[in-house]
């Protein structure tokens, strides 16, 4: 039970980063366009995907073992 726990701790902690890093990816891409700036977002579109990938996994696991339990 502790681990189903732990794994849902993890999944909100997961969620919470990946809105950060998405409210930064628009904030930085809408100033780089508003100002004709070129931003490098590659390295905070990589970590979204990093994270959303890791994301899935942790949400798969979470239905495989509900599923398992009932």
């Amino acid at each position: 039970m502790k681990k189903n726990n732990s794994d849902n701790s993890e999944l909100a902690q997961i969620t919470r980063e990946i809105r950060k890093l998405q409210f930064y990816f628009n904030m930085l891409s809408g100033l780089s366009a508003s100002c004709g700036v070129m931003i490098p977002l590659d390295p905070i579109y990589t970590l979204i995907r990093e994270l959303s990938d890791q994301e899935a996994i942790l949400r798969q696991k979470a239905k495989d073992h509900s599923d398992y339990l009932g």
